[in-house]
């Protein structure tokens, strides 16, 4: 059969399912006239039931099948146009990035959304629902005083995921520890570090392991965190737009924003779990007290700045006038 005698044979199967007022129909009988012999025709209609079950479209007893809904009857109907046209439904798969409602009607439809959307559904009708993916992963803890905020932790904006978490990515195949991926990590994502030994460690703090959707895939995954503790001689870091220092309290609080960005922490407050004191006990991975830079200043407190600034302008506006008359 040429490709496109298959779309058609499948789109008509999708057709010979009756509507929610009609009489259902022998599950056996559905593939009845395609050239099959009766143990095919079984085989390959409940095949095709047991797929469109997972869509909730069906209403089956008794080994009879018919259309659940009104819905559900025009949804097999627009089902079959696609399969009959080639049109795919979904698409964009390579759009690696998860957003939250409310959702356009083109982001609806993209791929990783749709397939996100449905994992969480998955995961809501079942907490032991099975993680699709495994990953390794390091987090690197950096705590560091700063000036009019107290004790603060260093977290890095996702900008796939629209969530600020601690430093670190997963393992790849060329890594031979996770030790190897913190020191990466960090020499990716903090401008113009390079780990230097002489001056700096990484210690073991613990594994954690969680179970949550993938912001960037759509599919629940198994992450085993690493997490290991910076400790350095040197008396500042130099931190990226992407970079924010929180403070320790906010980190580990449920439902906290920053810059209407979502927290990731749950890997960090399980890992917090199983240290009497927390994290909060460590020793500061820098020594000395970290200055807020402008741009900092002006993202935490923008209403503050904006207004001393117009104030400022305001003076130096009527000084120059004064002068002028």
């Amino acid at each position: 059969m040429t490709e496109s005698e298959v779309r058609q044979a499948v789109a008509e199967l999708l057709r010979r399912l009756p509507g929610e007022n009609e009489g259902p129909v022998l599950e056996a009988s559905l593939c009845e006239g395609m050239g099959l012999d009766q143990e095919q025709a079984e085989f390959v209609g409940r095949m095709l039931i047991t797929l469109l079950n997972t869509f909730g479209v069906l209403a089956v007893k008794d080994q009879r099948v018919k259309a659940a809904h009104v819905s559900s009857a025009l949804f097999l109907s627009s089902l079959a146009e696609h399969v009959e046209t080639g049109t795919a439904v979904l698409g964009n798969w390579e759009r690696a990035r998860i957003g939250d409602p409310p959702y356009l009607n083109h982001t609806i439809l993209t791929g990783p959304q749709f397939l996100y959307l449905i994992e969480r559904q998955r995961a809501h009708m079942n907490p032991r629902a099975r993680p699709l993916r495994h990953v390794r992963v390091a987090q690197i803890l950096v705590t560091a005083r700063l000036r009019g905020q107290g004790v603060c932790c260093l977290a890095m904006y996702d900008s796939a995921a629209n969530q600020y978490q601690l430093p670190g990515g997963r393992m790849r195949p060329a890594d031979p520890t996770m030790r190897d991926v913190a020191i990466r990590e960090l020499e990716e994502e903090l401008p113009r570090f390079v780990f230097d030994a002489g001056k700096d460690q990484l210690m073991d703090m613990g594994t954690a392991e969680i179970t949550q959707l993938s912001r960037t895939l759509g599919v629940l995954t198994r992450y085993e965190i690493t997490f290991l503790h910076f400790q350095s001689s040197r008396p500042y870091l130099l931190v990226g737009p992407d970079a924010r220092w929180i403070r320790a309290e906010t980190l580990l609080k449920e439902g906290a924003r920053v810059n209407q960005a979502s927290l990731n922490m749950s890997g960090l407050r399980e890992l917090c779990r199983t240290l009497p004191q927390g994290f909060q006990a460590l020793p500061l991975s820098l020594q000395a007290v970290q200055r807020r830079i402008l741009r900092d200043i002006v993202r935490d407190r923008p209403w503050e700045f904006y207004g001393i600034l117009i104030g400022v302008l305001g003076i130096i506006i009527s000084i120059i006038l004064f002068f002028l008359e």
